[in-house]
């Protein structure tokens, strides 16, 4: 008895419809942009000021608690400059 190779007919491949949509996006992409760098504002600092901060427990769960007040998930970090900020307003 003879085997038989059992093998998978596929439909032939139908030429690619390139849309008017498609055409938009590849001209963007390849019109490339510019680096993060080079679009920050004048205001935003590229180096930043790094220091240890050392705040007692108890206001640190006052500023979690007031962090999570705010629609959204912020970390601590942006929550304290962003206090920082409004105070240097004043």
């Amino acid at each position: 008895m003879a085997l038989k190779e059992l093998v998978k007919k596929t439909a032939p491949a139908r030429p690619v419809m390139v849309t008017k949509k498609e055409d938009k996006v590849q001209e963007f992409i390849s019109q490339g942009g510019t680096l993060a760098g080079e679009t920050l504002s004048p205001r935003i600092e590229v180096e930043d000021h790094r220091l240890t901060l050392r705040i007692p427990q108890w206001l640190m769960a006052k500023v979690d608690e007031k962090r999570k007040e705010r629609i959204g998930s912020i970390s601590r970090n942006l929550w304290i400059l962003e206090q920082l900020e409004k105070a240097c307003k004043k």
